[in-house]
């Protein structure tokens, strides 16, 4: 692939373990690559699992970031006119059919709906019991709605699901759940941590809201280009015209990407999109 290509105008950047240190820090430099590349007109933003809450105001305020792909591709965000452009949800009554499955499980879950999370008190109030780190503890308390029963919330808002969250304290529940939820038709699973499972709709993935964001601003595959790290990037790094994969990354990811570049801890990102990237 040529090094240079002035004709990437869309990039896609997973955060946690790709565009964030382990600090969970946007260098400097990275700040100053992004800023460049939306000062020229390259569209640069956030493809993440989290929820809107959940992205660092640090990346969405720099100047032309306008647009965010959350939970997974479940929703395609304009920040600018603070408007859905794609939703891909999980029906609430499909949602409520879930948690009985859930609850066959040793297992933390919450949703993504309504554009933030909704937790149960019982996990809320006991996070740490699920082997989650410490940064991440904090994220889950500050990103999630703290309520009594998750059922009847459901029922009273029926609102469409983006994504399920489970934590595991222990590795072999998670390995249990993932081979069963995989054999459900209508369920996409992924992880994106150590401990973790995410639950989406089948046809939900980073890679299917990157390209519809394409199409709706007019700009093909070829001339998108993606980065990430974890098993729920896989769509969308091997879809982009581009695919970058980190250093750090999951070895099958690596294998589907056009290019491997740096560590997040070594400013990958930066590094990848100077590299294909003819920035001023």
């Amino acid at each position: 692939m040529e090094q240079k290509n002035k004709n990437v105008r869309l990039i896609g950047l997973d955060l946690d373990g790709t565009t964030l240190t382990s600090e969970k820090v946007l260098t400097p430099h990275t700040k100053e690559v992004l800023e460049k590349c939306l000062a020229e007109g390259i569209q640069v933003l956030p493809a993440t699992g989290r929820v809107k809450t959940g992205i660092p105001e640090y990346l969405t305020q720099i100047e032309g970031m306008r647009y965010v792909i959350l939970s997974n591709g479940a929703s395609v965000l304009d920040l600018k006119e603070d408007k859905v452009l794609y939703q891909n949800c999980i029906p609430w009554k499909r949602a409520l059919e879930l948690f009985d499955v859930l609850e066959t499980y040793h297992t933390f879950y919450d949703v993504y709906a309504l554009g933030t999370g909704w937790c149960e008190a019982r996990f809320y109030d006991n996070v740490g019991n699920y082997g989650i780190e410490k940064h991440i503890e904090n994220l889950v308390r500050t990103t999630r709605n703290r309520i009594d029963d998750l059922r009847v919330w459901m029922k009273e808002n029926k609102a469409p699901v983006e994504k399920i969250n489970m934590f595991f304290a222990r590795e072999e529940d998670r390995q249990r759940a993932f081979k069963d939820l995989r054999e459900i038709k209508d369920l996409a699973v992924t992880c994106s941590l150590g401990n973790n499972l995410e639950i989406n709709g089948a046809t939900c993935n980073k890679g299917d809201a990157m390209l519809h964001l394409g199409k709706i601003l007019d700009i093909p595959v070829e001339s998108i280009m993606a980065c990430g790290d974890g098993n729920n990037d896989f769509e969308m790094v091997k879809m982009a015209g581009v695919g970058v994969a980190m250093e750090n990354g999951e070895e099958s990811l690596k294998e589907v990407a056009d290019f491997v570049t740096k560590t997040n801890d070594e400013e990958g990102v930066a590094y990848a999109i100077e590299y294909f990237c003819d920035l001023k």
